[in-house]
This record gives structure tokens, C-alpha cells and sequence, in this order.
């Protein structure tokens, strides 16, 4: 499960509910998926710089996407057409398969939006996806101390497999260990 992101060594940011946008209600009305592409990387690279002290660039996420069995989703508030408003961006996850494994690359929900089921939506995305593809199993990374994000992981059934010592880097130099969950997908 080693794996090398398109900025160096550091993979799987499966953060959790992470960036920011102060024009969004306490609930959103709708929380829609839409493919993740290149077109939309400068906006991912945006949401991903609110939610990780070592964020990835728009080059990096099309670099990402562009790896054979990769895809992303990202998750929007669709716009008020009557008022000719703007969708805003919610939050988008990462994923690479290999044959019947996938491992989430980093998942992200702006702050604004953290509590309000974009998580469940994008992880319920990125499930059905992977089912349709007949993967049978979920792999992910995530810092021991993003009780938010094991919350989400755990409620949607990942368990604990194994643990990175010292994994990731925080801006104030401080080192924490990422525990390995993993998810199988159960057959419908």
C-alpha cells in the first residue's frame, strides 16, 4: 500500500470533512456528485489547501487523476438558478484502484460544510463506484488525531489494520502516526 504522491513521498491524505466557504447555510439544501477532472483541479487543489497542512496543487490532482484506474468525485451545493447563483464546492475524495483494491489518495470537506453528511455522500460515492468496478475492498491513511475523520470511517464501517509511525508532517514540526483502515465491500 505504499504509495508516492505527485508532490513526493506523502500519500494518502484521507483527512476527513476539511475546507472553507462562509456563504454556505448551516444545511445544504442538496449535496450533489459530480465527476472530479482536470477542469475542476484548481478547485480541488483549493478545498484540499483549507484541510491539509501539506496540500497538493491543481498540477498534482490532474497528475493524480491521470494514473490509470484513478477517479475522483467532487461534491457541490448546486447553485439557485432563479437567482443565477453559483454552485459552491463542498468538498472531493481521490481514489486509485488496482484490480479489486482501491485506496482513498486524501478525502476533503470544506469547514464550513464538516457534520453535514458531504463525507457520507462523497464515501457513499466513491462505494458505489467501486462496487460497479467489482472492487471488494477500501484501503485508506488517516492522522490518529482527526477524531472527525475516524468517526466518519468507523460509522461507515472501515476498521483499523494497521498503524505508520511518525507518518505525517504538521507545520509546527510535529510528527503523527496515520492509522491503516480498510473497508470491504460487501456484495448487494
Amino acid at each position: 500500500m505504499t504509495r508516492t504522491s505527485p508532490n513526493g513521498p506523502a500519500p494518502g491524505r484521507a483527512g476527513s470533512d476539511h475546507a472553507n466557504n462562509s456563504s454556505l447555510p448551516k444545511k445544504p439544501k442538496a449535496i450533489e456528485l459530480v465527476a472530479l477532472t482536470g477542469a475542476f483541479a484548481s478547485v480541488a487543489a483549493a478545498l484540499h489547501e483549507q484541510g491539509f497542512d501539506d496540500c497538493w496543487d491543481a498540477d498534482a490532482i490532474t497528475r493524480l487523476l491521470d494514473v490509470p484506474g484513478s477517479f475522483g468525485l467532487l461534491a457541490f451545493q448546486p447553485g439557485d438558478n432563479a437567482r443565477n447563483g453559483a454552485d459552491i464546492p463542498l468538498g472531493f475524495v481521490l481514489v486509485q484502484a488496482v484490480l479489486d483494491e482501491a485506496e482513498i489518495n486524501t478525502i476533503v470537506v470544506t469547514p464550513s460544510a464538516r457534520g453535514l453528511g458531504v463525507g457520507k455522500k462523497l464515501l457513499s460515492g466513491v462505494e458505489e463506484r467501486l462496487r460497479a468496478d467489482d472492487v471488494t475492498r477500501m484501503l485508506l491513511e488517516v492522522a490518529i488525531d482527526n477524531e472527525p475523520a475516524l468517526r466518519l470511517y468507523r460509522g461507515f464501517g472501515f476498521a483499523e489494520i494497521g498503524r505508520r509511525k511518525r507518518y505525517y508532517d504538521r507545520r509546527d514540526g510535529q510528527k503523527v502516526d496515520a492509522l491503516v483502515l480498510e473497508h470491504h465491500l460487501v456484495r448487494d
